[in-house]
């Protein structure tokens, strides 16, 4: 990622609509698996603007590979555990977190290996553990915004399916989420072809509150149901225990 975008997601954190309603969103599928005190990894933390929910549920370690989105993470957090890490050689115990949450990283560029990411990230998890995910959708729809955040891919749904299965991980949901944004995704796409910039630019107030109201509507759908399509697939899948089988059905309706 530029590091202009690690500012800039840094800034926009408490302000702009979209990181206000994905947070909304990963708390809703994911507040009714944290029982407890759990420990919680946020797994490619960056700057903390996704994930900064999970303080409100338990003992969050922040991970990232990235000093300078750490450096954010810990000025807005002062005194939240860290680690700079490579996701896929986490230097964490075997089984030592209730739950882990990572956000927008298998998508990267600098992911040569997504599944060994999340074979990491079930290895850290204890038995009964729950993983949660929120990556890209729609592999052809690439954009100015991907440039900037140097996407290397976008994911069909059997792609994250795939990954949680291969890692020993039972997939409770596996969701579109933001099918709203699809439309206006595939206009820009069509009009910002070669050209990079971000989507974290201000947006109008009007517009803003016109899509934060949109995406609690969504929100409260998915509280039951799931969408086939999105502009980002959300998945949540549980580590088995020895000898035992998690039921799929389990958290499909939260």
């Amino acid at each position: 990622m530029e590091i202009d975008e690690y500012r800039r997601m840094a800034a926009a954190e408490r302000s702009h609509w979209w990181y206000a309603a994905t947070r909304a969103l990963l708390e809703t599928v994911l507040a009714p698996h944290l029982g407890g005190e759990p420990r919680i990894l946020d797994a490619g933390c960056g700057t903390g603007a996704a994930g900064g929910f999970l303080t409100r549920h338990g003992t969050v370690v922040g991970a990232d590979v990235e000093p300078l989105a750490l450096a954010f993470y810990r000025e807005a957090r002062p005194g939240a555990p860290v680690v700079t890490a490579d996701l896929a050689r986490l230097p964490l115990r075997t089984g030592s977190f209730d739950a882990a949450l990572c956000v927008t990283v298998l998508y990267h560029r600098r992911v040569s290996d997504p599944a060994a990411v999340v074979r990491e990230l079930a290895r850290v998890l204890r038995p009964g553990g729950v993983l949660c995910l929120l990556e890209p959708a729609v592999p052809r729809l690439r954009r100015a915004h991907d440039r900037v955040t140097h996407t290397a891919r976008r994911f069909a749904r059997e792609d994250l399916r795939s990954l949680l299965v291969g890692a020993a991980l039972t997939p409770l949901r596996v969701t579109g989420a933001y099918g709203f944004l699809l439309p206006p995704a595939y206009v820009k796409a069509s009009l910002e072809r070669g050209s990079a910039a971000s989507d974290l630019e201000p947006t109008p107030p009007l517009v803003a509150a016109l899509l934060s109201r949109i995406a609690a509507v969504e929100r409260r759908w998915l509280v039951r149901h799931d969408l086939p399509i999105g502009l980002s697939w959300l998945a949540l899948a549980v580590k088995d225990r020895p000898g035992e089988r998690a039921d799929p059905s389990r958290g499909a309706r939260l």
